[in-house]
């Protein structure tokens, strides 16, 4: 049989097909390694996205923590300073040598100083609970900066600074007592981080805006720095943690107050030779033809009225009652909302304070709604509250109850007081 050898047809078939086959196993292969690789980099990114939650939830949960450790610490020093001004307040009225009334007057000043720093911690809960509402208006800047300068000037002289302010006829638009908060920040870190030279605090039209600023000549901040400022708890020379210089927290009280207004805020520094912080303010269209008056200090008159004071904590009570005794009041002083309503069966309460948080998960306008189903709608009532906790913060807002915070200044109740009673 002979050997038959194939045509050139059927090879070129043959290298076609074997090349074909070659070109498939090799398409194959590519397609396998990169399927293999898609797979693997969508494990990882899967790794990656559950990482960053992770850290995201444990960042989360950190701040929480911090934001709970700071409400209830805040809480818990808040009820024995509140009681010390309360006490304190009533010794000044008593008859006291003039070293007595010295050592006493000292006592107050560091007990003032404590309520400031509480009240900062307060201010930076205000503001991350969301509960701050502006209420915006027209008003005339130079009152405001002379304000500042009575309050400020004599902290200057002491360290040897020339303090100035420039002259300002613009009226502009926003909350007049938060740009003073935001001012008061402004000057104080300015006179606290300059040991030469002084400070200048001016407001200066630029087109449409007003710019607020203060220009000092203090240890300036490395460009590095200059974000971190306006972070809580972040204090330029600091690391000892020294209480006289704050708590870090008045740059993060600004940047807040800033988002919350929507005004823009800014800051040039160079290490050595200064900063100036800048906020830029809409001018108003129609001019305040009104200043914001400073309201007098009222003289304390005997109120004679039956007040009822509502409060968990024993050292509270106490001075409550000495000190709405020492204004004419006929006061009673009880610790829950039981107690508050047996009472009120006998004695007709014509006034109501009352402590916001009460033990058994009972709150203050628990007490006032029950007393006033008791009693009489009319009752005038007040709650105080050392909580800076969000939700409570949100919670006692909008009971729409008149607030104060403790530590209450007792002129700052007083006036609440007359403010509420009836005429």
């Amino acid at each position: 049989m002979a050997f038959a050898y194939p045509s050139q047809a059927s090879l070129n078939i043959g290298v076609g097909t074997l090349l074909y086959m070659v070109w498939c196993i090799g398409f194959g292969v590519t397609a396998h390694r990169e399927l293999l690789q898609s797979i693997r980099k969508n494990f990882e990114f899967e790794e990656l996205s559950i990482s960053l939650q992770e850290q995201k939830d444990i960042a989360e949960a950190a701040t929480q923590a911090k934001s709970r450790f700071l409400a209830a610490a805040s809480h818990d020093l808040r009820q024995p300073i509140h009681a010390q001004g309360l006490f304190l307040d009533v010794l000044l009225r008593t008859n006291l040598s003039p070293a007595q009334h010295e050592l006493v007057a000292s006592a107050g000043a560091a007990c003032s100083a404590s309520a400031e720093m509480l009240n900062t911690l307060l201010d930076f809960s205000r503001i991350e609970a969301g509960v701050i509402e502006p209420q915006i208006q027209a008003f005339m800047v130079q009152p405001l900066l002379n304000k500042i300068e009575r309050e400020f000037a004599q902290q200057a002289d002491a360290k040897g600074l020339e303090y100035r302010s420039r002259e300002c006829t613009l009226a502009v638009q926003s909350d007049p007592a938060l740009i003073e908060l935001i001012l008061r920040n402004f000057v104080s870190n300015a006179i606290r981080y300059t040991e030469r030279g002084g400070l200048l605090v001016t407001c200066r039209r630029r087109g449409s805006q007003a710019l607020l600023e203060v220009f000092d000549t203090g240890i300036g901040i490395e460009a590095s720095q200059q974000r971190a400022v306006f972070r809580e708890f972040h204090q330029l020379g600091n690391s000892e943690r020294d209480r006289t210089q704050g708590l870090g927290l008045g740059l993060a009280i600004v940047d807040g107050l800033a988002r919350t207004l929507g005004h823009g805020l800014s800051l040039d520094s160079r290490k050595e030779r200064g900063s100036v912080f800048r906020m830029s303010l809409p001018i108003a269209t129609v001019a305040a033809l009104n200043a914001p008056s400073v309201a007098a200090p009222l003289a304390v008159q005997q109120l004679n009225v039956r007040v009822l004071v509502v409060d968990d904590d024993e050292a509270v009570r106490c001075s409550m009652l000495h000190l709405l005794r020492d204004w004419g009041c006929e006061c009673e002083a009880v610790e829950s909302i039981e107690d508050a309503l047996a009472l009120a069966q006998d004695w007709s309460p014509e006034f109501v304070i009352s402590d916001y948080r009460l033990r058994n998960q009972r709150t203050g306008v628990e007490v006032i709604a029950a007393l006033r189903a008791l009693v009489g709608q009319d009752l005038p009532a007040l709650l105080i509250t050392g909580d800076t906790a969000r939700q409570r913060l949100r919670e006692v807002v909008d009971s729409g109850l008149p607030l104060l915070h403790k530590p209450v200044p007792p002129s700052r109740l007083y006036r609440e007081m007359v403010t509420a009673l009836p005429r």
